[in-house]
């Protein structure tokens, strides 16, 4: 396990959303290698290729559920969006 070096909440309602770059990657100091996501609330579905989900395509992640991000390649990658009627959110641990 590598150190914590930031972490993002985020809301996730009807638009596709990325993580954020500045988070992960800030200027003139070393990238995410790493992220653990965090869900809670109402269903989501996700990709980690950079392809955009929607309320029926994607991987199902559910209240509770852990996502792992291996690289910085999975981190850049990973797009949400909403599946439900209910808004969730996701809480993501970055580390180095």
């Amino acid at each position: 396990m590598g150190k914590v070096m930031n972490h993002e909440e985020m809301v996730v309602e009807d638009i596709v959303k990325a993580l954020s770059p500045a988070i992960y990657n800030p200027a003139g100091s070393q990238s995410a290698s790493f992220a653990m996501v965090c869900a809670e609330g109402g269903d989501m579905r996700y990709f980690v290729n950079g392809q955009d989900p929607n309320a029926s395509s994607g991987v199902l992640l559910e209240d509770g559920d852990i996502v792992e991000l291996p690289s910085i390649y999975h981190i850049k990658d990973f797009r949400v969006i909403k599946a439900g009627s209910d808004a969730g959110k996701i809480v993501v641990t970055y580390e180095v």
